[in-house]
C-alpha cells in the first residue's frame, strides 16, 4: 500500500504545533511539491529572488492557508475557506533550464466530507491522489521590485527604465531591463512577511485563473480591498506593497486601489456594477460632457469611459482647428525686434557691410571670432599697462572699461602705455665695453728719488 498522503512522525509533529488540538495520522492528508523557483518569467520579465524564497520558507513554517483556486476573493458571492495549511518548506537545486533553485512547500488537508465551496476535502484529496489536480499557485507580497539596469526599486519613482526594453551599458554591451522580486523592506519576526497563501489549481481551466488570463488594469476584489493588475510602468509611493501570484512558471503582480469604476473577478470577468456606481460621475463633470454633446453611457446604460475619452479627443481636435482658422496671425509688438533686425541693426546694413551671401551661421561665427579677438586684445593691453606702471596699475578698473570699449580705442590706449613703458626702461646696452681693460697708474715723483 502506498504511503502517499500519510504524514511522517516529524511532519505530524510540525502539523500539531499549528493545530488547536492534537491530530492523528488518519485525520490528515499530506503532500509536497514545487511551488515556485528563481527562473526569469519570459513574458513578464520578472523573477523571484533567492532571498525572497528564503523568506517564504520561514513564513511556511509559521503556517499559511492552503486554498482552492485562490478563492480568498469574494468572486461569485462566496468567501473562500481554507481546506488545509502549508506547514513547512525548503529550497533545493533545480534541474530545469534557466532556473537554479526551487521552493518546495509541504501542505496538509484535514480529511472531511463537509462540502466547502462546492467541493469536500475528501473529494479534493481524491483528485490530488489521482493526479487530476497537481498544479499549485502561491500568493505572495513585497514592496521591492529591483531593476536589473539601475538597481533601484522599479515602482519607487527613481528608476527610469522600462521592463522588457534593451539598454546599452557603459561597457557597450546590451542588457534587457528585468525585475527581481526582493524580500519586503520590513520583516516582522514570527510573522508571515511574504507568503500568505497557496492554492491548488487546475491551470487555465477555471474562470478565476489570474496568472493565465490576467491583463494590465484588471481589477480583483478581495475582503481587504480592490487590487489592480499591474504590468506596465507605474510610479507608486514608497513601500507600496505589491500582491503577486506565481503558478506553473508564470507570475502576475497587483497593487491595491482605493476606488474603481469596474470590478472584475479573478479572471478579468466583469462582475455586476457595484452599488452606488451610478454616482461616480460628478454632477459638474456630467454637465460639462453634456455641453460637449458627449454620450456618457453605452447602449446598456453603463458608463462607457473609453468611449467618453474618444469623443473628448475628437471634440478637442475639432476645437483646435476652429481656433486656428479664426485667429489672425500675430503681429510683432511695439518695441520688439522684428525678423528684419539683428540685435537692433537692420539686416540691410549688415548685408551692405558683410555682403549679400552672409548667412545666419556665418554671422554667428564672425560674432564669436570678434568676441574672442576683443578679449585677447584687452588682455594684451592690460599686460602692457602693468609693464608701464608696475604694481600701481589698476587692473580691474581697466578690465571693466575695456568690456564696453571698441577695439580701436583699446589699441590707442595700449600704444600710449607702450611708449610709457619704453621711456621708463632704457633701450640698448648701458655698460662700458672697455671697462677694466685699461689701468691708469698715478705714481708720485718721490718714488723715483735715490737715497736720502
Amino acid at each position: 500500500m502506498s504511503n502517499f498522503g500519510i504524514p511522517t512522525d516529524e511532519q505530524l509533529a510540525k502539523i500539531n504545533k499549528l493545530a488547536k488540538r492534537t491530530l492523528s495520522k488518519d485525520e490528515v492528508f499530506v503532500f509536497s511539491g514545487k511551488s515556485a523557483g528563481d527562473m526569469m518569467i519570459p513574458n513578464r520579465n520578472t523573477k523571484l529572488s533567492l532571498e525572497l524564497l528564503q523568506v517564504m520558507v520561514a513564513d511556511a513554517k509559521h503556517g499559511v492557508s492552503f486554498m482552492l483556486n485562490h478563492n480568498w476573493n469574494n468572486w461569485g458571492g462566496i468567501q473562500g475557506i481554507p481546506y488545509g495549511k502549508v506547514f513547512d518548506g525548503r529550497i533545493i537545486p533545480s534541474d530545469n533550464e534557466n532556473e537554479t533553485m526551487e521552493l518546495h512547500l509541504d501542505k496538509f488537508i484535514f480529511r472531511d466530507d463537509e462540502i466547502i465551496d462546492g467541493v469536500s476535502a475528501n473529494a479534493l484529496i481524491k483528485r490530488i491522489e489521482t493526479g487530476i489536480l497537481s498544479d499549485t499557485s502561491i500568493g505572495f507580497s513585497t514592496d521591492i521590485m529591483k531593476c536589473s539596469i539601475c538597481g533601484e526599486n522599479y515602482y519607487g519613482g527613481k528608476c527610469r527604465h522600462w521592463k522588457g526594453s534593451t539598454y546599452e551599458m557603459g561597457d557597450g554591451t546590451q542588457k534587457v531591463c528585468t525585475l527581481t522580486a526582493m524580500p519586503p523592506s520590513i520583516i516582522i519576526p514570527y510573522n508571515n512577511n511574504a507568503l500568505f497563501e497557496e492554492s491548488i489549481v487546475w491551470d487555465g481551466a477555471y474562470p478565476g485563473a489570474v496568472v493565465t488570463q490576467s491583463k494590465h488594469g484588471d481589477i480583483i476584489e478581495t475582503p481587504s480591498g480592490k487590487f489592480s493588475i499591474i504590468d506596465t510602468k507605474e510610479e507608486l509611493p514608497e513601500n507600496t506593497p505589491l500582491l503577486g501570484q506565481y503558478c506553473n512558471g508564470n507570475i502576475v503582480t497587483m497593487v491595491k486601489k482605493s476606488d474603481h469604476n469596474k470590478i472584475f473577478g479573478l479572471g478579468g470577468i466583469e462582475d455586476e456594477k457595484p452599488k452606488g456606481s451610478e454616482e461616480l460621475m460628478n454632477e459638474n463633470l456630467n454637465k460639462m460632457l453634456e455641453s460637449f454633446e458627449i454620450e456618457v453611457t453605452d447602449s446598456d446604460g453603463n458608463y462607457d469611459f473609453q468611449g467618453i475619452l474618444i469623443q473628448l479627443a475628437e471634440k478637442w481636435d475639432g476645437m483646435v482647428e476652429t481656433i486656428k482658422a479664426s485667429v489672425e496671425p500675430l503681429k510683432p509688438a511695439e518695441g520688439i525686434l522684428s525678423t528684419t533686425e539683428y540685435l537692433g541693426i537692420p539686416l540691410y546694413e549688415i548685408k551692405e557691410e558683410l555682403g549679400e551671401g552672409v548667412s545666419g551661421n556665418d554671422l554667428m561665427k564672425l560674432a564669436k571670432e570678434g568676441q574672442e579677438y576683443h578679449k585677447s586684445l584687452s588682455d594684451e593691453a592690460i599686460a602692457m599697462g602693468v609693464r608701464a606702471m608696475g604694481n600701481d596699475f589698476p587692473t580691474e578698473t581697466w578690465k571693466k572699461s575695456f568690456e564696453v570699449m571698441g577695439t580701436n580705442n583699446i589699441k590707442d590706449i595700449m600704444k600710449t602705455w607702450e611708449l610709457q613703458a619704453n621711456a621708463g626702461i632704457p633701450a640698448g646696452r648701458q655698460t662700458d665695453p672697455g671697462a677694466g681693460q685699461k689701468q691708469s697708474m698715478s705714481i708720485p715723483d718721490d718714488a723715483f728719488k735715490v737715497g736720502k
